[in-house]
């Protein structure tokens, strides 16, 4: 096969793709040979950043996380500048250069400031089942296990992310794209979005989702009756665009966590009332006053016992409550 003719179809490929923002690659590489190291799991096929780089019209392409050299090898193929840093100490390619980003004495590499996108697919943090440092590569130097944001709690690692993608954008020219590769991750029964946890940056241009194919949770044998969560299957990118040099404003997810009895704003007292009668399952009016007078919530009212009274009477009325007794309320059956 000639490889000139193979990559010239492997465009067109991505060129239609990109047409519309849902990408799916069920053959992952070119027919005849590969992109990147297959001793790293989870890498994307190199047909997804290749799309970027044509759409946006990118000259030459940095990479954060640059792990099995996908993207190297893309743009050797393609003839585009690269350059990528990973935690390796021994990168898979030549043009990858070994950096702990997190470390903030450690500077980017010169080509970080000339390229004209930035492609980063970060490690998925607490995804138990995928390693890399020690077993995609080892740690020839030591202390970069723990740094490897593979192997950190979720929150942490997306901490870790966020503070990724912020250098490599500051150091971005005017103008110039990032393009961020993040998963949705089911570990230990519980579920994680890395998207809905990201800093953006910058203008927000478009995002995508990429279909996910022969993937590790759907060769698992999940029942559809005890598990109600459906397979993942499926990934999302988002496109960020730098618009000056100076600025550096962002969106940066933040958690907060209120207790519903002192939250003025954001919850009624039929909410409140409600909340107290599922944890209690029985009261009075004397213990639910009690119990609620010290919260914001109640002390924001002049008259809460009345204001008790009249939200537990009407959740009876509806069919919530059930009025047991004189001043005695229970949930509903």
């Amino acid at each position: 096969m000639n490889k000139d003719v193979e990559l010239q179809r492997v465009l067109s490929e991505v060129r239609k793709q990109m047409t519309y923002t849902v990408l799916s690659y069920p053959e992952r590489d070119p027919n005849g040979f590969k992109w990147g190291d297959q001793k790293y799991n989870g890498n994307c096929s190199g047909k997804v950043p290749l799309g970027f780089v044509d759409k946006l019209g990118a000259k030459s392409v940095c990479e954060l996380f640059a792990g099995s050299g996908t993207l190297s090898d893309v743009c050797r193929d393609y003839k585009i500048p690269y350059c990528g840093i990973d935690l390796n100490p021994n990168p898979v390619r030549d043009n990858i250069v070994a950096m702990d980003i997190l470390d903030l004495e450690q500077e980017l590499p010169d080509a970080f400031y000339e390229a004209d996108m930035c492609f980063s697919h970060p490690p998925y943090p607490g995804l138990n089942h995928v390693k890399y440092a020690g077993v995609a590569w080892q740690d020839t130097v030591g202390g970069l296990l723990e740094k490897d944001i593979q192997n950190m709690p979720f929150e942490k690692g997306m901490q870790k992310v966020n503070i990724s993608t912020m250098r490599a954008y500051t150091a971005l020219q005017p103008g110039a794209y990032m393009v961020i590769l993040v998963g949705e991750i089911r570990a230990n029964g519980k579920y994680f979005s890395m998207f809905n946890n990201l800093a953006l940056p910058g203008e927000v241009f478009q995002t995508y989702v990429k279909l996910q194919h022969n993937t590790w949770s759907g060769r698992q044998n999940y029942s559809e009756k005890t598990n109600p969560r459906a397979l993942t299957g499926h990934e999302m990118i988002v496109v960020i665009r730098k618009p000056s040099g100076y600025e550096i404003a962002y969106v940066l997810p933040k958690k907060y966590v209120n207790d519903i009895r002192d939250s003025i704003n954001s919850a009624t007292w039929k909410d409140v009332v409600m909340s107290y009668a599922r944890e209690e399952k029985q009261f009075t009016n004397q213990q639910i006053c009690s119990d609620l007078k010290d919260h914001a919530k109640a002390k924001s009212n002049n008259n809460i016992e009345a204001k008790l009274r009249q939200t537990c009477a009407r959740l009876a009325e509806a069919g919530l409550l059930n009025h047991i007794a004189p001043a005695t309320w229970a949930m509903a059956a």
